[in-house]
């Protein structure tokens, strides 16, 4: 006699197969649809809530290293005349091996290793004229630029090559000194109110105006405030601040 089989085989018909019902399909297709809904959301907040973490960080090191400058030199940087824009990419060429004022000042070389060269004098002042002793007061690293491979993904525009960027590959980022060193930024800093940044991704403008008090009393206390509007940016309180 054969031992009786423990879990006996289901009867099936000929020419039947297991596999799933139509009801049975229909379910996983809705269970993966609402868990997709749920996810995307999640991640791209995640996401977005990571670059702009790094781009508070950016802002720290640039601050820093503003600072710093300062205490070698006795007065911030100077990237602009007193009647043009306060942005960090003022005056930087599409070149790497050209002129780029925010990172030559800040590092003492140009950004492909030669050193500065030119003349001393000028409004504003070149970097050899600036720091005068090529102290580096930072390092950069690709990531703070825009690269050829930004270009080709569509992140960046030939015309912002080897512009500096943010976490979100935007490169309009304002920068605003305290000129009179009293430890105030305020109206009388900014020289005719503070710079426009446009919104990454798109073409609206925000400027600060009321999260930095433009009066001749008042004012933010630092020395040096950066900012930048992230995607989706409608108004003053969604811009990245250095300062709050």
């Amino acid at each position: 006699m054969r031992p009786l089989e423990r879990y006996p085989a289901k009867a099936r018909r000929p020419g039947w197969s297991a596999g799933f019902t139509l009801i049975e399909l229909l379910t996983v297709i809705a269970v993966i649809g609402i868990l997709a809904a749920i996810l995307v959301p999640t991640v791209g907040g995640a996401r977005n809530a990571a670059n702009r973490a790094k781009t508070r960080a950016q802002f720290s090191q640039w601050s820093a290293a503003f600072e710093q400058f300062r205490q070698e030199y006795g007065s911030y940087p100077q990237l602009f005349t007193n009647a043009a824009q306060k942005l960090v990419n003022q005056g930087a060429t599409t070149q790497a091996s050209g002129n780029h004022l925010f990172h030559d000042i800040l590092v003492g070389v140009r950004r492909d290793g030669s050193a500065l060269a030119g003349a001393t004098t000028g409004n504003p002042t070149p970097a050899i004229g600036q720091n005068t002793r090529r102290i580096r007061f930072m390092s950069f690293s690709d990531s703070d630029f825009v690269t050829a491979a930004d270009v080709t993904a569509g992140r960046n525009t030939n015309a912002q090559l080897n512009f500096i960027r943010d976490a979100f590959y935007n490169v309009s980022i304002a920068v605003v000194t305290d000129s009179n060193l009293d430890g105030v930024i305020n109206g009388r800093d900014s020289q005719g109110g503070f710079p426009p940044v446009t919104v990454a991704g798109g073409t609206t403008t925000i400027r600060p105006t009321t999260v930095v008090t433009t009066g001749t009393v008042g004012g933010t206390h630092a020395g040096v405030l950066f900012y930048c509007a992230p995607p989706g940016a409608t108004t003053e309180n969604d811009l990245i601040m250095s300062w709050r």
